[in-house]
Order: structure tokens, then C-alpha cells, then sequence
């Protein structure tokens, strides 16, 4: 008997993956249990085995003892639950979750458990941004803290019986996290972002401070609220009940303590429009003050050292408890480190932004600069506001030259020149404002010379095969058919953008293919538009001569004839929206990537006269943390010889991740408004990745990331020229969603046929 279980367990497990001591702990274990129970924690091992060995010993560890409280067929379900724990917090979150089978599982099992994040996230969003008028994001997290661009909610909120309840209370907690974001408790508003955690040092314990500024602020945020949002407040009265009595068993022996205890339960109060009397006078004078609606950021400060100095000097070694729960934590770090990215992020789109708006023939600010110093002093730079460069006097302006106020924001001024700003140019210069209190010279500078060809991109590098990135990493769900279930945020998906390389490879294309090409675009001009005869109509382009003879029948037998006589010729027009999905794996080096190539020019030339709106990408990647898209060709973007350039310029880079750009290009032909939306895969190879994705697991991830497209309303489509092809495509794509080309060389012709059959 236990020869065969080492043989099952040598199945699931390879033998080098274990050592001898390990073995025999796992045998062991397995051995406790019946056959039939037996098998089915084997195919739970099966299944956690490949995600976390560590994940795996201490399921078999909480199994025992959740055996007394789960029945058999509840324990895949809770593995499921296990596995997303561990994945989203680790393996002590999982260890968590494993302990407490009752509340963690069953609970929910039974609908007990109150409302988890996902379920809220959706109307959440809608509220947050109506509310802020900003594109600001929210996500789970286990703690509630914002880092200035991102809300992080709780994962699930348990405090009420009623899914109502909690939600409001989701919306309460995030409401508050906008606030301190609209009253910059965080300083960022034209300020160092290093000023907050400077004052905090100034202190003997400046975790302790930290809690009183936050808590100070709370403070001035609740009557914030209370002006803008009464109703929202009023209907908090209930959550405000439930934390004041939970408070209420709060540290009371220490004077810190104390008082921020008083203070939180003066708070409290202070929401639920009750009353609360202090006994220290001082202490009611500091909360009263920042009640005051013009209080400022610097009156906090102060009112953070007047109550540390009356309250704060025994607390050496004081825990003073955890702040309120619509408080959340105050991270100061994270606040200062997205505020720099999101300065150079604002850096660099302004520069690119203006350098598109710009006139191609200006000269550099420098250049200006240096012709002037040559002939002699000039006037002085204005750099109020955006202005960069000498302006002329008013006796120098002509009659007819335009008057602008230099401190107009939606001007800048350059070479003696006012540039209107345009509109989202303008937003974006705003902000910068508001971050650094004007708006640097070297942004417009740098602007300008991008314009005349003399500077690049701040986001390009020297030029790489691997494109330059656009955007941080969006993460996707990946599914893993053994759970049946969603590994979730597993990947994390990049947007690159190839970098043009210029040479002779497009036109090269076009000289071998030149008969082809042209016989193409006469078969794609044809297809412009589609002719149909519709039938039995009250006016048309000619008789219908099968209703005429039943109407004369009709006529004859006694009856009405029917007055649809005719035959009426309609065209279609074209209404379809094709993005194309091009493998740049490093297996299609050589001459497969050059027919990949070349089936896009020739595509690409045949679409140019066709009118058909397209989109061409790349993918690759390396791991779960960096799948890559490249962007090579936008829906709105012409076929210019820049998109030409970019086309020559793609090359093999890593694997074949297929899952993560096929649920992010899902996303974008969603929102893409056609009658037809087709998802075309170009590929040499199956999806194959450097980690765990491969085999079974690579193939039913792809497959059910294409039956969401399908879902979505998308139809998607694959053009293969691997050999081994035969044996999994049908499964991915169903049997008449793909197309093996067993000749590379047949591809770049093949391509724009199989385009034209599937939208005619």
C-alpha cells in the first residue's frame, strides 16, 4: 500500500523536487488518511505543488485540523481560497486565512462573510472619480492608505450583517482618503515632498507625532466632510456608534495615551453630531482650532507640536493603539515617491506633448539664447508662468501682432512668439504648476528642441530592440485549469513602443512583392463596399418579378395584393476593426520573423487602399512580472513611414506569454466602436514562457483568455506556422478559428488572403 502511494506521489511530484526526509514527512501525512480522501488531498497537492512548495506542507499542517469543521467536497473550494491568500499576501496570509476555517470560509460559504472588495470595486471607481474629478485608481490591499494616485480598500469589509451596510462603509472609507487628498495633508501642493517626514524627525518619537499630525488632520477632515458631503456624514452615524464603542476599551493609563484616546473618542462624537466632554481644557482648545474651515497645513504642524509638547513628553515607550478605521495609515513614503514619478511622468509627457505642437522650424531656446548674447545684451527671460524666452517690448510689436497677458497660463512664449496651449496641454501644464509652483524653462527648452530635430524623446533610449515604455504595468488574471480558478493579479503586463529604424527593409518588401501588392489592392478596393439585393420592397431599383406574380394571383383569386413590388440594391458599408497580434518570441529569429514582416507591409499596403481601421502590436515577456506588448500601429494612427519604420524595426525578443496580451487587447477592441472586431494572432509557435508556463497550464490559460474575447463580443483568430500546430490549436481557438501554413514562405501572401476571407 505504501509503495503505491509513493508511486502517486512520484507522479505529482518529480523525485529531485523532494529530498528523503520530505518524502517520508509527505507519506506519512498521506498515510493518515482514507483512499478515497487520500486522492483527493493528492490532487490538491497537485495543484498547490507547482505554485509553493512551502504552500504545499502547510496546507497538509491546517488540514488536519480543518478536516473537523470541512467536509470533502468543501475542500477544493477552500484550497481556492488558500491559493488566493497566498497569492496576493504570501504565505503568511495564506497561513491566516488556513487557520480560521470558520470565518474565513465557511462563513463566506453561507453568505455570512460581508462584502469583498470586487464585488464593490466597479461602483466604487464611478463614485471615486465623480467625486474627485481626477483619474484617480483604487485597489485591494490589506490596509487602507493612499499614495496620492491610488486608493488602497480593505479586501473585504465584515463590519455589518447587510451587504448594504458595508458597502456604504467601503464608500465612507474612501471618501475620507479623498479628502486628505483634496486638503493635501500630504504637502505636496507647490511643496518639498520631503517637508512632511522632515517635521516628523524633529521629534523624540516621530512615530508618535506622525499619529497625532494624522489624527489632527482627521479632525480638520471630518468638519471638511461635513460642509461638503452633510448627507454622507449623516448617514455614517451608525458605522461612527459601532467604532466609538470598539474604542472605548482604549489604553487610559499613560498621558499620551490618554489623550489621543480623548481625542479619538472627541472625534467620534464630533461625526456622529453628538456630544463629548473633555476634562483637559488644553487639550479641547487644540481639537476646537482646527475646526476653523480656513485652518491651514502649517496650523496643523503647529497644533501637532503643541499637543506632542503638553502630551507627548513621558511617551517613551508607549504603544498608543491603532488609528481609527476610516483613518487608515498615513504612508508618507510612498505619497513622496509617487509624487516624484508622477512629476517625471508629467515631465516627460509635457516635453513630448509640446514638441507635437510645436513648429517644426523653431530653433532651440539655446540657440536663441547664444544668437543674442552675439548681438549684444538683451532683454530680460520672463519665467513667470511658461515664459522661456526674450519677449518684445510694446513699441517693438507690429499694429497687428496679438496682445497676450505674459502671466495667461495658456500661453507660452517662445522665440518672441505666444503658442496657445492646447486644451489637455493646458491640464497638464496646470499640474505641473501646482507641483513645482511654475512652470521650469528646460521642460519648454527640451520641448523645442525635439521640435527642430535636435533632441529626442525623454522617454527614448538609445535605440533597442526592446522599444521604449509608454506606461506603468497593468495586471491581469491568469487562469489555472487545475484549480479551475483565477490566479489573481498574477501578471503584470508592459506597453512599449517600438522604435523606428530606418532602412531599406520596407521597400525592399515592396519591390519583391510589387506585382502582388498591386493585384491586392485591387481586390481590397473592391471590397470596399457590399452589394445586396433585398427583396419584396414598396420602391426599389427594379420589379420583383416573384411578388409581381404572386400579387396577380392574388388579384385573380379575390384577394389584396400586396404593394412590395420591387427590388431594391443596397450597399454596405465596411464597419470592422482588426487588431493584429504579432509573435516576437526568439524563436521567430531569421527568416520567420521576416515573413512576419513582410505579411504586415503587404497587409498593410492592401488595408491603406481597403480603409478598414487596424492596429498592429507585438508581444513577448519573461515571467509572470513582464509581459510585453509593442505597440506598433494604433487604430487612429495613419500608415505613414514612421508606422513603416516600426514595422522593420520588429525583432525577437524573450517568450511566448499568449494569455496577458490576449486579455489586454480584449480590453482595447472593446472599446473599440465596429460592427466586426477580430483579434488576428500571427504566430510561429505555442504559448511557452522562462517560469511554470508551459505545457498544459500555457494552453487552457490562452484558451480561456480567448473564450473571454468571445464573450466580449470579439472574434478571434490565429495564423500559425508551427509544424506541431495540428495537435493543440483546435482546443485553443475551435476548429475553425485558425489556419496552419506549413510553408514559411507562403506567409506574407497568405496573410492578406486570409484577411480578406474572413470579413467578406
Amino acid at each position: 500500500m505504501e509503495s503505491g502511494l509513493q508511486e502517486r506521489l512520484q507522479e505529482i511530484i518529480p523525485p529531485q523536487e523532494l529530498n528523503v526526509w520530505e518524502r517520508d514527512e509527505l507519506l506519512e501525512q498521506l498515510a493518515e488518511y482514507e483512499p478515497a480522501l487520500e486522492k483527493l488531498v493528492l490532487a490538491q497537492i497537485e495543484i498547490i505543488w507547482p505554485v509553493s512548495h512551502s504552500l504545499c506542507f502547510a496546507f497538509l499542517e491546517y488540514l488536519a485540523d480543518g478536516l473537523s469543521c470541512l467536509s470533502p467536497e468543501q475542500i477544493p473550494e477552500w484550497v481556492k481560497g488558500v491559493l488566493d491568500a497566498y497569492e496576493a499576501d504570501g504565505l503568511r496570509a495564506a497561513r491566516t486565512y488556513m487557520d480560521d476555517v470558520e470565518n474565513n470560509f465557511l462563513c463566506r460559504l453561507r453568505g455570512e462573510s460581508g462584502l469583498v472588495f470586487d464585488e464593490a470595486q466597479g461602483r466604487l471607481v464611478h463614485y471615486l472619480r465623480g467625486l474627485s474629478q481626477r483619474n484617480l485608481q483604487l485597489e485591494s490591499s490589506q490596509a487602507l492608505f493612499t499614495d496620492t494616485s491610488t486608493i488602497f480598500l480593505p479586501r473585504e469589509m465584515t463590519l455589518f450583517q447587510e451587504n448594504r451596510s458595508n458597502f456604504f462603509a467601503y464608500k465612507l472609507l474612501l471618501t475620507f482618503q479623498w479628502a486628505f487628498l483634496e486638503r493635501d495633508i500630504y504637502c505636496q501642493n507647490g511643496t518639498d515632498p520631503y517637508e512632511l517626514e522632515h517635521f516628523f524627525l524633529l521629534f523624540d518619537r516621530p512615530e508618535l507625532a506622525q499619529e497625532v499630525y494624522h489624527l489632527l488632520q482627521t479632525v480638520r477632515i471630518c468638519r471638511f466632510l461635513q460642509e461638503q458631503l452633510p448627507g454622507l456624514m449623516r448617514d455614517g452615524h451608525a458605522l461612527f456608534q459601532l467604532l466609538r464603542r470598539k474604542n472605548a476599551g482604549g489604553e487610559k493609563d499613560k498621558r499620551a495615551a490618554t489623550a489621543l484616546f480623548e481625542a479619538r473618542q472627541w472625534l467620534l462624537a464630533k461625526c456622529s453630531l453628538d456630544e463629548y466632554d473633555l476634562e483637559n481644557s488644553e487639550l479641547e482648545g487644540i481639537l476646537i482650532s482646527l475646526l476653523d474651515e480656513n485652518i491651514s497645513n502649517k496650523q496643523v504642524f503647529e497644533a501637532t507640536t503643541h499637543f506632542y509638547n503638553a502630551f507627548c513628553g513621558d511617551a517613551v515607550s508607549m504603544e498608543t493603539g491603532r488609528p481609527l478605521l476610516f483613518q487608515g495609515e498615513l504612508r508618507t513614503v510612498e505619497a513622496r515617491q509617487r509624487r516624484l514619478n508622477r512629476r517625471e511622468e508629467n515631465k516627460q509627457k509635457f516635453i513630448t506633448a509640446l514638441a507635437a505642437v510645436l513648429p517644426p522650424q523653431a530653433s532651440s531656446v539655446e540657440d536663441k539664447i547664444r544668437e543674442d548674447e552675439e548681438k549684444g545684451p538683451a532683454a530680460n527671460i520672463i519665467e513667470s508662468g511658461a515664459n522661456v524666452s526674450p519677449m518684445k517690448s510694446s513699441a517693438d510689436k507690429e499694429p497687428g501682432d496679438k496682445q497676450h497677458n505674459p502671466e495667461d497660463p495658456r500661453y507660452i512664449c517662445l522665440d518672441d512668439e505666444h503658442i496657445e496651449l492646447p486644451e489637455e496641454l493646458r491640464e497638464l501644464a496646470d499640474e505641473i504648476r501646482n507641483d513645482l509652483g511654475e512652470l521650469p524653462s528646460f521642460y519648454i527648452a527640451s520641448a523645442s528642441q525635439m521640435a527642430g530635430g535636435q533632441g529626442e524623446s525623454p522617454q527614448a533610449s538609445p535605440e533597442s530592440r526592446e522599444g521604449q515604455s509608454l506606461q506603468g504595468g497593468i495586471t491581469y488574471d491568469e487562469w489555472d485549469y487545475r484549480r479551475q480558478g483565477f490566479r489573481k493579479n498574477w501578471c503584470r503586463l508592459i506597453e512599449k513602443k517600438v522604435t523606428p529604424t530606418k532602412g531599406t527593409f520596407v521597400s525592399t518588401t515592396m519591390d519583391k512583392y510589387r506585382g502582388q501588392i498591386i493585384q491586392l489592392k485591387r481586390q481590397f478596393e473592391m471590397m470596399r463596399t457590399h452589394h445586396r439585393f433585398v427583396r419584396r420592397q414598396r420602391d426599389g431599383d427594379d420589379i420583383d418579378l416573384d411578388a409581381l406574380t404572386e400579387a396577380y394571383a392574388d388579384v385573380k383569386a379575390g384577394f389584396t395584393p400586396s404593394e412590395r413590388l420591387f427590388i431594391r440594391l443596397l450597399r454596405d458599408e465596411r464597419d470592422i476593426a482588426a487588431l493584429f497580434m504579432v509573435d516576437m518570441s526568439s524563436s521567430t529569429e531569421g527568416w520567420v520573423g521576416t515573413a512576419l514582416k513582410e505579411s504586415l507591409v503587404l497587409l498593410s499596403e492592401s488595408l491603406h487602399s481597403l480603409g478598414d481601421r487596424y492596429a498592429i502590436y507585438g508581444f513577448s515577456g519573461m515571467r509572470r512580472t513582464r509581459s510585453e506588448i509593442y505597440h506598433v500601429k494604433g487604430f487612429e494612427e495613419p500608415y505613414t513611414e514612421e508606422i513603416k519604420d516600426r514595422i522593420a524595426a520588429i525583432s525577437p525578443i524573450d517568450y511566448t506569454r499568449m494569455g496577458p496580451p490576449i486579455r489586454h487587447f480584449t480590453k482595447v477592441l472593446r472599446d473599440v466602436e465596429a460592427r466586426v472586431r477580430l483579434l488576428i494572432i500571427l504566430t510561429d509557435g505555442k504559448p511557452e514562457d522562462y517560469d511554470d508556463y508551459k505545457g498544459q497550464y500555457a494552453i487552457e490559460d490562452t484558451r480561456h483568455a480567448l473564450i473571454e474575447a468571445k464573450n466580449a463580443g470579439i472574434h478571434p483568430f490565429c495564423i500559425s506556422i508551427d509544424r506541431e500546430a495540428q495537435d493543440y490549436m483546435g482546443h485553443m481557438f475551435g476548429e475553425v478559428n485558425y489556419a496552419f501554413i506549413n510553408d514559411v514562405k507562403k506567409l506574407p501572401l497568405r496573410v492578406p488572403e486570409i484577411y480578406q476571407s474572413l470579413t467578406t
